[in-house]
């Protein structure tokens, strides 16, 4: 939870007398509970739902999944498994600490899947907190959305087998207010909003005033047919509109911008001698061509502006000269797309879920200030979890992975132990490291992705190749990813065998380091256990509540946490060890390892908050302000009840939780390489070599993806097409024509042959390319200009702008 007790020491208070002990065998389940299985049916839908094929880091991050677990050591708060309160934590967050890192502007879906629930509200909820003797109000921003997904491992080719799958779901919490998209239209909204009765002038129209070529947008006319010009809305402008036809109705204004007041009332007087009526106070321009829009009641009075002849105008009061009440306008309904509008100050869970791709828009990051902090902060609590059984979905999956081909296994294992060769400024391919020079042994396992090895410059890769006295190896010098035993990052080279059995590569379907885990630490338990080893009890309050820290740190959780994070091994546990874990990569990795069992922080159960009370010191006779105030937060911000069971969710709100981060960089890479295979490309063109296939299958599948070839027909045509036009080698088409050779050939469409080589001229005017003769020095000699303006808009090609570079 994003700020629950991130400020505990401004809740705890050591001198507060604490009432009787509350036992703890009611709120969570116990190591002899059985895991309780889901209770609600999964939704028709989930049956339906397509296996995804695509991940994106929330923020389109493109730097390598190890780094991007490593950066999540900067947020202020909110680490996996474990916040800064020593409290479980279900996510990760990206806050101000994590801003410097990437563009934190925009957020984005984990993965393909679909949208099942959201909440936006208009204005966030605000708590009031005690600070010294004043109240102060302090926003928390409450909004998320839902979206559920399907992982499904990849089909064995020749296999009638059904790969194990698993459902599981983002959540993304603390998501901007409905009120800041409403106060700048230019803010982007989620595609999976329904189109509200607002809609927006579209980016493409470009109506201009004259003498104004700069200022693009849609003409506002007097009329529905034939209309004259009256005003011009800037794109993006959000309107409504009444009515049918090609031309509708402004609703959301009274007239034109030059005859409001600053109340948004319509000034001017019209003469009625120029006007006819046409409904009840309604009537007709019928000045030729306009009418005066006087200030004052009066024929000498000031022309504020001229109404075209059939404008239609509502007016009001008695004499010659009456008061304008309404101008109606008029806009093309074709220039208009819908604005989304959530539903907003409620949960919506959706009947129909809307799909949504990997990389989609979900929302921005609202604001969220803690109890204890000045000021407002940009906060973002992802998470991902399943009530599938996910035991079970792992070991499916290890037995799958067993039966993919080796080049599906896409990381390299370095065990602790790992020899990391000091580098030396001699190494090269002629005298490589060796494993007897100075080295260092690694202090942990650590998986290291394929895409960072192959991006190694030549300089940091060796191959060495087999000969008959030696196996072939390759050596890859490593800056910062392998620490020693005193959690130092090393520079250095590591040595992989090629060939060798077991192979150190592994398959990310192989799951490997990963544990589950079944936490039973109660939030109490967790408590004691923080304020113990951050030194905030006292001698009677350690007496008290030891027992509760022991049964903390003996648990199943802590106990592997404590393998991997506690540096100095004086069995206590801080948010700072937490966070220097986290910067080194293999304990990073390691902790995004942990799949922990335990009961959503998004399910309110009041007696496990209030179990709180004793350690806080709260009592009827010594009341914790700030504390009551905290739990009524986090009973605003729950959502669990109302969701859980329409989507397919256990009531009970426990599930599996896994690491988004360390989820998406396990497998983002492993979808790319899915789309067009080695068997695939041999099979298209069998002489080729394997090690020509390794080396152009990367950006087959780069391309394969941009343009959605994803379909087994798709990738066919797609393969065939290209071995048929290049055989798989480089091929470039030459477009480097002289001026005059590029007007013949390309001068008038369809090769036409309209044109005169001796005067230089295009006979054929009517499918002449006008650029190519008035601006013959852009596009001659320049193959990327003359191919984008030459294949523009033909066979789906955009237009030119779209096609260059």
């Amino acid at each position: 939870m994003a700020s629950l007790f991130s400020q505990f020491f401004d809740l705890f208070s050591s001198d507060r007398k604490a009432p009787t002990y509350v036992s703890d065998s009611s709120v969570l389940r116990t190591p002899e509970t059985p895991p309780a299985q889901p209770q609600a049916p999964v939704p028709a839908s989930t049956a339906k739902l397509q296996p995804l094929k695509n991940w994106s880091h929330p923020f389109k991050d493109k730097n390598p999944p190890l780094l991007q677990l490593t950066q999540l050591a900067k947020a202020a708060s909110g680490y996996y498994p474990l916040g800064r309160n020593g409290l479980w934590h279900g996510g990760v967050h990206f806050d101000s600490g994590t801003a410097g890192t990437q563009e934190q502007s925009s957020v984005h879906c984990l993965a393909d899947g679909e949208v099942v629930a959201y909440r936006i509200d208009k204005h966030s909820p605000t708590t009031a907190y005690f600070v010294n003797t004043l109240t102060v109000q302090k926003p928390f921003s409450r909004n998320f959305v839902l979206v559920r997904h399907r992982l499904e491992a990849p089909k064995i080719e020749g296999s009638t087998d059904i790969p194990p799958s698993l459902t599981f779901y983002s959540l993304y919490m603390h998501l901007q207010d409905w009120a800041d998209y409403q106060s700048d239209p230019a803010i982007a909204r989620p595609a999976f909003w329904p189109e509200g009765q607002t809609r927006r002038v579209k980016a493409t129209v470009k109506d201009v005033v004259p003498g104004h070529p700069g200022q693009q947008g849609l003409n506002v006319r007097n009329q529905a047919q034939r209309g004259k010009v009256l005003a011009l809305l800037p794109r993006g402008a959000e309107v409504t509109v009444s009515g049918e036809g090609d031309y509708r109705k402004l609703e959301n204004t009274t007239g034109p911008d030059v005859l409001k007041s600053a109340d948004g009332s319509l000034l001017g007087y019209l003469s009625i001698n120029f006007l006819e009526p046409i409904a009840e106070g309604e009537y007709q321009v019928k000045g030729n061509p306009s009418l005066n829009v006087r200030a004052e009641a009066s024929a000498s009075s000031t022309i504020i502006t001229t109404l075209p002849n059939g404008t239609e105008v509502t007016i009001s009061g008695e004499g010659e000269f009456r008061k304008l009440e309404r101008v109606n306008q008029y806009v093309h309904f074709k220039s208009l797309e819908g604005a989304r509008e959530p539903i907003a100050d409620r949960i919506v869970v959706l009947d129909q879920p809307i799909a949504i791709k990997a990389a989609d828009l979900i929302g921005h990051i609202g604001l969220y200030q803690d109890s204890g902090a000045e000021r407002p902060e940009e906060k973002l609590h992802l998470e991902v979890f399943s009530g599938d059984n996910v035991e079970t979905f792992i070991k499916d999956s290890r037995d799958w992975a067993d039966l993919m081909p080796a080049t599906d296994k896409t990381w390299l294992k370095l065990a602790k132990g790992t020899t990391v060769v000091t580098h030396q400024v001699s190494f090269s391919a002629t005298q490589p490291p060796t494993l007897s020079e100075a080295s260092t042994p690694s202090d942990a396992d650590l998986l290291v992705p394929k895409s960072l090895l192959d991006g190694l410059p030549a300089e940091k890769k060796i191959v060495i190749p087999a000969t008959a006295e030696r196996k072939a190896c390759n050596w890859y010098r490593l800056e910062g990813l392998l620490h020693d035993a005193n959690n130092t990052l090393l520079d250095g080279w590591v040595r992989e065998e090629v060939g060798v059995t077991p192979t150190p590569w592994v398959n990310p379907w192989s799951w490997e380091g990963y544990d589950t885990i079944f936490n039973y630490d109660t939030p109490r338990q967790a408590l004691a256990s923080f304020l113990r080893a951050a030194n905030r009890f006292s001698e009677d309050q350690l007496e008290r509540h030891g027992a509760l820290a022991d049964a903390s740190d003996k648990g199943p959780m802590k106990s592997r946490l404590y393998d991997i994070i506690d540096r100095d091994r004086d069995g206590k546990m801080t948010a700072e060890e937490l966070q220097a874990a986290i910067n080194l990569p293999a304990h990073a990795q390691s902790l995004s390892q942990l799949i922990i069992h335990y009961e959503s922080e998004w399910h309110y159960k009041p007696q496990k908050w209030d179990a709180l009370d004793e350690v806080l010191g709260h009592s009827g006779s010594t009341p914790h302000l700030n504390w009551l105030a905290e739990k009524e937060r986090i009973k605003q911000m729950s959502w669990w009840d109302e969701v859980a069971t329409k989507v397919g969710l256990p009531a009970h709100g426990q599930v599996y939780h896994i690491h988004p981060v360390g989820m998406s960089g396990l497998f983002a890479r492993s979808s790319e390489r899915q789309l067009i295979t080695l068997a695939m490309l041999k099979k298209a063109k069998p002489s080729l070599t394997d090690a020509y296939c390794e080396t152009i299958l990367p950006f087959l599948n780069k391309y394969a993806r941009l343009y959605e070839i994803n379909t087994p027909i798709r990738v066919a045509h797609l393969l065939a097409q290209v071995g048929h036009e290049s055989g798989f080698k480089v091929r470039e088409e030459n477009l480097r024509y002289t001026a005059v050779r590029m007007r013949q050939i390309f001068g008038c469409r369809n090769n036409q042959s309209g044109y005169n080589s001796s005067t230089d001229e295009c006979i054929a005017l009517p499918r002449l390319r006008p650029k190519l003769w008035s601006e013959p020095g852009v596009y001659a000699h320049n193959a990327v200009s003359l191919g984008s303006y030459v294949y523009a808009n033909r066979n789906g090609n955009g237009d030119e702008a779209s096609q260059e570079g």
